[in-house]
């Protein structure tokens, strides 16, 4: 992870688009912010959007903007997150799940930098943003199976950085609960056994899952110490090898979605 960081911090000094993937919940998400706040562009907004979230034309109008009554529910002029990122950095987390209609779309922006409004017969603006997209898709076998766009591909795809998956740097899941607890302004000390335990877990929600877990932890057991037995008993039995008990399965489920 020490080498992702130090390339990123390469990257960060310039403007060259970025592709990140990895699998879901390993923080794709603050890689594209730690760029951005190592940038030149740091001063300026950093806008995200979920492109798997919302609908087609729901996100071309969150994106680009739209006039009033360009379709149902535009009940007013709205401005678009590029434009609202104009200097900063856009960052288009799940941008596989885009249609092939909205990749185009995307893909006459990223040539020109014109912003033009749903339901708009003419350009708005034309901003500067940087753009750093997100997949934990293989966008190569997309292009290869006709469902992204390999133009759009190569735009986007100036520079690759991978996240790896927690299970293969669990050497980092001391710092990082230490981060979580320390960004929600906690006391929480972890034991060194339950550390150990934590190390020892597979971690399949990644980066995400731990944070659920220690952010629990802290709501359960305040500035105490946590033990081995204060962690979920499916951690613990994952940990160890064993299965854990389906009531202990369902309660995972239910406290980590």
């Amino acid at each position: 992870m020490e080498r992702l960081r130090r390339t990123a911090a390469r990257v960060a000094s310039g403007n060259a688009k970025v592709l990140i993937t990895g699998e879901s919940g390993v923080g794709k998400d603050l890689l594209g912010r730690f760029i951005h706040a190592r940038s030149a562009r740091a001063a300026r907004p950093f806008v995200a959007i979920n492109c798997a979230g919302v609908s087609e034309t729901l996100l071309e109008s969150e994106l680009f903007g739209h006039v009033k009554g360009s379709f149902t529910g535009a009940h007013r002029d709205k401005i678009g997150l590029f434009h609202l990122g104009h200097r900063g950095t856009v960052f288009l987390d799940e941008v596989g799940e885009m249609s092939l209609r909205m990749q185009a779309v995307l893909l006459r922006f990223l040539e020109n930098g014109e912003v033009k409004p749903v339901g708009s017969d003419a350009v708005s603006a034309a901003v500067d943003v940087r753009v750093i997209a997100a997949t934990n898709r293989s966008l190569p076998d997309m292009v290869a199976r006709g469902l992204f766009r390999e133009d759009l591909l190569y735009r986007i795809m100036v520079v690759h950085l991978e996240v790896p998956p927690l299970r293969e740097h669990r050497e980092d899941i001391r710092a990082l609960s230490a981060h979580i607890i320390a960004r929600c302004g906690a006391a929480l000390a972890i034991s060194d056994d339950a550390m150990q335990v934590l190390e020892r877990y597979r971690w399949p929600g990644n980066v995400r899952e731990l944070q659920n877990v220690i952010e629990q932890l802290i709501w359960l057991r305040g500035e105490e110490t946590v033990g081995v037995d204060d962690l979920p008993p499916a951690v613990v039995a994952a940990a160890n090898g064993k299965v854990a008990p389906a009531h202990a399965r369902r309660r995972q489920v239910a406290d980590y979605p």
